[in-house]
């Protein structure tokens, strides 16, 4: 049967980012920019419309620390935590971006603080000094390092040009050695001695200066405890409205407002200053006024609001408004694991009060922390993550038990009072996981780390039983550190072993057969903790993840690269078994698979192929005669992968998008490997008709494949165009012929047909070149 002209896209590339923690904000004309840990986002007030920008919509990075906008031009100016400048031009949202400031490699550190657009010039805050970038001709024009008597390469938290204070233009520093100024008189600026440096305090009460602002003809240092007015060179008052970082200072008509941890501080022309709460913003990290003395103030939690002045005996402010976007709590996750339905489950990071995500197949979020989740209240860490066959969720949490979260979104943690769960040695109900995993027939394994009895599983039923430490092969009665478990076909427990006299090293992998779940005298157990050599044995003793593909080979990755086991079901108790090093069919590639990478975490797609989470990026490897190819290696130069540091990796087989945590975020990929039909049926053919031009890589995406296809494309006349192969239930066509030359105007068929007797499937697809 034939499948034609459905309506359907594939986004290659996903961000799936955190805009929750604000950096920085600015008023734009009719819309408001704000600078997130994820990207950035803008907000028209009057039409309540979110656009967002991520790495994949041409950002340079996440991570955005500083903005501004430059109305001249008519373009958003961002700056990053690395030291990249990206342009944003306003209107289209089309991105340029400057690499200048990051490659500055002397300076250990290169992020953006502040950006000031001043005329034909940005000024630029760094934590080395202050660049000078020309927005005209796009390139550095100057940069100072040097500050008077101050140390070289200072950080910078703010930079300020004004002309009332001395009758002539001049530029102001803050840093934490206090503020410096120099005249903009065509000085060189590049000699420490045009630059004057004033201390903000006295004595041993020298603050940090960490924004500037101009009233009235007078300065104004917001510094790590409070504002201070400067009344004449080094002469300083504290104003005494707060004692938290103020952030930033922006001037109004008649006022100068600051934003400060859990407070908005103001200075009035001839009154008295005032801070005022804000309800609901516990964390003002960034403010900015309109011409009409609208006050918008961005959250480091709570997103984006707006205000007008207050009156200075007023308590708590109200917002009129507060938008934030959809969205995770927090950005950055520690594991991912995608459940048979779809949904994406994230573990966050070992910090206390982060807690754990979901990411449903409607693209809702939810978050559960002990700030959101009543169940969850004074827990967090949960860093370890499974998706239950059921739909459900389970959570590991490194000193808070387990949480299970039921189909319908209820929550129940585990700890010692209502399961199997030890607390650590000399704690009353700090229960500390290792890992959490499911077996054939719904039973919840876990393991724990510093109690007596590492291994725990709730059944099915709902029981919970606890087991004592595996003894023998090396591992002894104190051998009780286990880490992250696996659970295979043939319900195998692979479990990570850590050193009990430091957790944060591992010391092999315990391969464990249980018999009747319950019933400890009938397990039997094989350890690895030896490194091999030469091809055989562990890479290395450190293992960070196990996984097993569609042709029975149980995949191990460790610090020094990956292995497997031939499954023979019966490793736990088979002396001869050994792990065995993957080889490159093209040995240009050099001999063994990913030797000496960092392996954090491996993922097996519907077309039976392996991904792999590495600390240089994500690879996809397949076997193949002789060994395995490269299929694709993902890094942050090649890619909108976040970070060459892939933490974990998960793929959904029903849409075929593999996720990626990195240590800036969460990312996926759009793969051509989706579950396979077991018949011959429909073909889906998309997108149908497509448009080409000789310039474009364009793509054509197979669907409804069985396990194992030869496809063909031909004419309506019958002429052969292109074979190709394909494993799992998508593929991908890139229109080229069997020369390589992309095909004419036409129809195409599209011929699939199953190697194992499932049928043949016939697609058409329409080219207009």
């Amino acid at each position: 049967m034939v499948t034609e002209g459905r309506a359907q896209s594939l986004n290659e590339w996903v961000a799936h980012t955190s805009f929750t923690e604000a950096t920085d904000l600015v008023v734009a004309g009719d819309r408001v920019w704000v600078a997130t840990s994820g990207g950035i986002y803008s907000i028209n007030p009057t039409v309540g419309d979110f656009s967002r920008l991520t790495v994949v919509d041409g950002l340079s990075n996440v991570g955005a620390s500083a903005l501004d906008a430059d109305t001249q031009r008519g373009y958003i100016w961002v700056g990053y935590d690395d030291g990249l400048l990206d342009r944003v031009d306003g209107q289209s949202n089309t991105v340029r971006t400057f690499r200048d400031i990051a490659r500055a490699e002397q300076y250990p550190s290169r992020g953006i603080s502040r950006i000031r657009s001043v005329g034909d010039s940005l000024l630029v805050a760094t934590q080395f000094g202050v660049v000078v970038f020309d927005p005209v001709r796009n390139e550095v024009r100057d940069s100072y390092d040097r500050f008077g008597g101050m140390s070289v390469g200072q950080p910078v938290h703010d930079v300020l040009v004004e002309s009332t204070l001395f009758g002539q233009s001049v530029v102001w520093i803050a840093t934490d050695e206090g503020i410096a100024h120099a005249p903009l008189d065509g000085r060189n600026l590049k000699d420490p001695a045009s630059w004057q440096v004033e201390q903000v305090g006295s004595g041993f009460e020298r603050r940090e200066a960490l924004s500037l602002g101009v009233l009235d003809g007078r300065l104004y240092v917001g510094t790590d405890e409070g504002i201070w007015e400067r009344s004449s060179a080094n002469a300083f008052g504290d104003l005494g409205v707060t004692n938290r970082p103020v952030t930033r200072l922006e001037s109004g008509n008649g006022f100068l407002a600051g934003s400060a941890t859990f407070t908005v501080a103001f200075i009035r022309s001839g009154g008295s200053p005032s801070a005022h709460n804000v309800e609901g913003f516990g964390f003002p990290v960034a403010i900015d006024v309109t011409t009409t003395d609208e006050l918008w103030i961005a959250d480091e939690k709570e997103g984006v609001g707006v205000l007008s002045l207050p009156d200075p005996s007023q308590g708590p402010i109200v917002l009129s408004n507060q938008w934030l976007p959809e969205g995770p709590a927090d950005g950055t996750f520690s594991q991912v694991s995608v459940s048979g339905d779809g949904d994406i489950w994230l573990s966050g990071v070992n910090e206390a009060g982060t807690g754990f995500y979901r990411l449903g197949t409607d693209g809702q979020w939810t978050t559960f922390s002990s700030s959101r989740t009543p169940a969850l209240s004074g827990k967090g860490a949960f860093v370890h993550i499974h998706a239950g066959s059921d739909g459900s969720g389970w959570a590991g949490s490194e000193g808070g038990g387990v949480a299970h979260v039921d189909p319908a979104g209820d929550v129940t943690l585990y700890g010692t009072d209502n399961s199997s769960l030890l607390p650590a040695s000399g704690t009353g109900d700090f229960v500390v996981v290792g890992g959490v995993h499911e077996d054939r027939l719904g039973n919840m394994w876990v393991t724990t780390r510093a109690s007596s009895r590492p291994l725990h599983v709730r059944t099915a039923a709902g029981d919970w039983t606890a087991f004592g430490p595996k003894i023998g092969q090396g591992l002894l009665s104190s051998s009780t550190a286990y880490g992250r478990i696996f659970i295979d076909s043939f319900d195998q427990k692979w479990v990570i072993i850590r050193r009990e006299t430091n957790f944060q090293q591992k010391k092999g992998l315990m391969v464990l057969e249980t018999g009747i779940p319950d019933n400890a005298s009938d397990d039997e157990f094989r350890y690895f903790d030896t490194q091999g050599a030469a091809g055989q044995g562990l890479p290395s003793v450190s293992v960070n993840a196990v996984a097993e593909d569609r042709d029975g080979l149980v995949w191990v990755g460790t610090d020094s690269g990956p292995a497997f086991f031939i499954n023979t079901g019966i490793v736990a108790r088979d002396a001869s078994a050994i792990p065995i090093w993957p080889q490159w069919a093209d040995r240009s590639l050099g001999t063994f698979v990913l030797f000496g990478l960092t392996v954090n975490d491996i993922a097996v797609d519907p077309a039976g192929r392996i991904w792999f989470a590495t600390n240089n990026g994500a690879w996809l490897i397949e076997s193949v005669e002789g060994g395995y190819d490269l299929v694709h290696h993902f890094t942050a130069e090649n890619s909108p992968l976040f970070s060459d540091e892939v933490l974990s990796v998960d793929v959904n087989g029903a849409s075929g998008d593999v996720f990626f945590s990195t240590d800036r975020g969460l990312v996926s990929y759009a793969s051509d490997a989706i579950a396979p039909q077991q018949e011959a049926g429909d073909l889906i053919v998309f997108p149908n008709p497509i448009r080409i031009s000789d310039q474009q890589n364009p793509s054509v995406y197979v669907e409804g494949l069985v396990p194992a296809t030869d496809i063909r494309i031909v004419t309506v006349a019958g002429n052969l165009v292109r074979r190709m192969e394909a494993r799992g239930g998508r593929t991908r066509w890139d229109l080229r012929d069997e020369y390589g030359d992309l095909v004419d105007s036409g129809v195409y068929l599209v011929i699939a047909v199953g190697r194992n007797d499932e049928g043949t499937s016939v697609g058409k697809v329409i080219v207009i070149r």
